[in-house]
């Protein structure tokens, strides 16, 4: 099977346009169940916090493999309570902050405050910091804190200095409920640490599709299908595409080990390849190169399974 379309223009003619278009795809929050149910358990725990302002809080932990849509689900739920209720200069309902590697109790304090515009948000040492973060809280009305990327938190410093004990600390204050967000590597922080998991909801941990489930099968066609009319509804090409029919679905499944994100980002790839040759409909040629030079390159997978589509 060959590409359609029309010669590639100049590179230089193209980027603003390709960029444009990208961006649109990307700014679609594509509802899954998943993620849906993680709204409403973010929305829950959100309302369960203003009810028992002042006492213990609940937190809860999302754990999936990268590329689970964990921080794309967390951005949407944000907007959404934001749109409902924007923030203003005395009002921050969610407040969300993104780990970095080897981060310590202290570094979680500063990136909190450095949310909240602290311009001094490194200056002081962790009691200090602390003190100010449960300020913030309190002068803000913050309702949920989300922690992302919480694989990062060094929680390997010794019994003095366990940063689990920090997370049930800043629980029992009773300011503010959390959810943590991170890969399956942060497993191990959450089980030493039984008194921290008592104060926290079911997990919502997100397992990658199984395409030996009726279930999920159906909800990755779905999830596809709907990648597919953003394409055509925020006019970033003319023609829908039928690569949520079952010839396509078993080769996608296999490059996402029933990963959604990664379908999606694969599809991002594979527009850009599409968008440069002046297609009218993503192809799979354009998926068989997004796997080639993005999945085979960053090591999701080792070979390339929509080249069979291309031989049918």
């Amino acid at each position: 099977m060959t590409c359609t379309g029309a010669p590639a223009r100049p590179r230089s003619q193209l980027n603003g346009e390709v960029a444009e278009k990208i961006a649109r795809f990307k700014a679609v929050f594509i509802p899954y169940p998943k993620h849906v149910d993680l709204h409403d358990r973010w929305d829950y725990l959100q309302q369960l916090g203003v009810k028992t302002r002042g006492q213990p809080q609940m937190g809860v932990r999302v754990l999936a493999p990268t590329g689970s849509g964990k921080s794309t689900a967390a951005l949407a739920y944000q907007a959404r309570v934001e749109r409902d209720r924007p923030p203003t200069k005395t009002f921050r309902p969610i407040v969300k902050v993104d780990l970095e590697r080897g981060s310590t109790s202290k570094k979680l304090m500063m990136s909190i405050l450095d949310r909240f515009g602290d311009p001094y948000a490194s200056h002081g040492n962790e009691l200090t910091l602390k003190r100010r973060v449960f300020a913030c809280f309190e002068h803000f009305g913050t309702e949920l804190l989300i922690v992302d990327e919480i694989q990062h938190l060094n929680y390997r410093n010794g019994l003095k200095n366990d940063v689990t004990d920090t997370l049930k600390g800043m629980l029992d204050a009773g300011l503010v409920p959390m959810a943590f967000l991170g890969t399956q590597d942060a497993e191990q922080m959450f089980r030493r640490n039984l008194q921290l998991n008592g104060r926290l909801l079911a997990p919502c941990d997100i397992r990658p599709l199984d395409p030996k489930r009726e279930d999920d099968r159906r909800d990755f066609a779905q999830f596809v299908a709907r990648l597919e009319n953003v394409i055509v509804d925020e006019e970033i090409l003319r023609e829908r595409s039928d690569l949520a029919g079952a010839r396509a679905l078993a080769p996608l499944f296999e490059v996402s080990a029933g990963v959604v994100g990664r379908v999606s980002r694969l599809f991002q790839v594979g527009l850009e390849f599409a968008l440069r040759r002046g297609a009218h409909r993503l192809e799979p040629c354009d998926l068989a190169n997004a796997v080639d030079q993005w999945a085979i390159e960053q090591n999701f997978i080792s070979y390339n399974p929509v080249r069979r589509l291309l031989d049918a």
